[in-house]
C-alpha cells in the first residue's frame, strides 16, 4: 500500500470514529409533548405526565377552550422559569429542561384551578 492510499484510509477511519463519538449526541432528541386544554374541560390540561426523567422536553400546549390561558412552569430546583404567552386558541411550545425533584407548572391566570407538579427522576 502507497503512501497516499495509507493517507486515504487513514482519513476514512478517523472520520468514522468521529462520526461515532458524535452520535450519542445526535441521539439526544428533545421529546415534545403534547398538553391540552379541550372546549369540554375549559380549566384542565389534559396530558401532563405525572412522572419523567430528567432532560430537555418542549411542551406543546394546545388551547381549545376560547379561553385566555397559558403554559408556565414555575422557578424551582427542576427547572428555570419557562412560560408561553396567554392566548385563546391554537398552540404554544415552551422548552423545559427538567432536573431530579419536581417540577411545577399552572396557567397563570387560573393558577387556583389549572395547576400540578411533574415528578422528575
Amino acid at each position: 500500500m502507497g503512501i497516499r492510499t495509507r493517507s486515504i484510509a487513514l482519513a476514512a477511519v478517523s472520520a468514522v470514529v468521529v462520526a461515532g463519538a458524535a452520535s450519542p449526541a445526535l441521539a439526544q432528541k428533545t421529546k415534545t409533548i403534547t398538553v391540552t386544554t379541550p372546549k369540554s374541560s375549559p380549566f384542565a390540561f389534559k396530558g401532563m405526565p405525572k412522572t419523567l426523567k430528567a432532560g430537555t422536553y418542549r411542551f406543546r400546549y394546545v388551547n381549545r377552550s376560547g379561553i385566555g390561558h397559558n403554559l408556565r412552569f414555575l422557578k424551582s430546583a427542576s427547572t428555570p422559569q419557562r412560560t408561553t404567552p396567554i392566548f385563546t386558541s391554537g398552540s404554544r411550545t415552551v422548552k423545559v429542561t427538567l432536573k431530579k425533584g419536581t417540577a411545577r407548572y399552572e396557567c397563570t391566570p387560573h393558577k387556583t384551578m389549572m395547576k400540578g407538579t411533574i415528578k422528575v427522576t
